[in-house]
């Protein structure tokens, strides 16, 4: 990808994360299935486009991609990645990429919904996130742990 399309796919998600943000603001709780299905479709999407960069489709190998990309932008913090997990945090400080500071954890939730479709495209199964702290919600940092969903677990 040139650094121009780089340039316009990252403008393309800081528009969409403001006007997430903005529909929000106005429409409030209502608004945030509208929000988080748009972000989900999208991971959907783009998870198609990151499997071309693997080759093994486990959570595992999802994980350490998602790693790779997050340090490329410039994001440090810590990952631990097993093939039941993938903890990231962001370093203290760190500004929320899509803008959210201070916007609220139901919308965090539904921008970052975005992760979950691209783990269900690469892997094939779904996975449970969990929001430890949130620029979003006044923290610090960001901290997510995400955890594959298999049918068993019901």
């Amino acid at each position: 990808m040139t650094e121009t399309a780089k340039k316009g796919a990252n403008l393309t998600y800081q528009a969409l994360a403001l006007m997430s943000r903005l529909f929000y603001e106005k429409f409030g709780d209502d608004a945030i299935p509208i929000i988080r299905n748009v972000w989900y479709k999208m991971g959907l999407a783009a998870g198609e486009r990151l499997k071309e960069k693997l080759s093994t489709y486990d959570f595992k190998s999802a994980a350490s991609l998602f790693e790779e990309r997050e340090k490329q932008s410039g994001v440090m913090g810590t990952y631990q990645i097993s093939d039941r997990l993938y903890h990231a945090t962001t370093q203290c400080g760190y500004s929320c990429g899509v803008g959210l500071k201070d916007a609220g954890r139901p919308i965090c939730e539904a921008v970052m919904s975005i992760n979950q479709g691209q783990f269900k495209s690469i892997c094939g199964c779904d996975v449970e996130m969990n929001i430890v702290r949130s620029r979003a919600t006044g923290a610090d940092c960001c901290e997510v742990i995400y955890r594959p969903i298999d049918v068993s677990d019901g």
